[in-house]
């Protein structure tokens, strides 16, 4: 529970986006020699987007480093905090471990690249809706 009036506006913001990311990232998954990177780095930013989220309905802050591992410490640190199950950070971990390669290595992303980053934004989707129910209230699609 957050422990002070939480700006759902702002929250829902993050929340529109992530679902944008992760709608855009299902669509095109299935064709990816027309769309390439495009879903994985939609993986990545969908799971950044909703981590912004969960920091501003627990913290009052989110991300603006440019380093975006920082924000997978934050959450574990959040976590531990609230005494939450933290499983789900390994998620979005390694999302943003990739997130370089998918969008400027000079690596192809393959289709195996783009089903394992799909399947971990998916479970850390499935992990913020059994963990953070302010954020998933803020994810209504009303």
């Amino acid at each position: 529970m957050a422990s002070y009036p939480i700006d759902t506006q702002t929250m829902r913001h993050f929340c529109q986006r992530s679902d944008a990311f992760f709608d855009g990232m299902k669509l095109l998954r299935d064709d990816p020699d027309s769309y390439r990177e495009a879903p994985a780095l939609l993986a990545v930013h969908g799971a950044i987007s909703l981590t912004d989220a969960i920091r501003v309905c627990y913290t009052g802050k989110w991300g603006v480093a440019e380093d975006h591992r920082e924000a997978a410490q934050q959450l574990r640190r959040l976590c531990g905090r609230l005494k939450a199950d933290n499983t789900g950070v390994s998620h979005l971990t390694w999302l943003l471990s990739r997130k370089d390669a998918f969008a400027y290595r000079e690596h192809r992303v393959d289709r195996n690249d783009i089903e394992t980053a799909c399947t971990h934004a998916e479970r850390f989707e499935a992990w913020v809706a059994r963990t953070f129910q302010e954020v998933v209230r803020g994810r209504s699609k009303t």
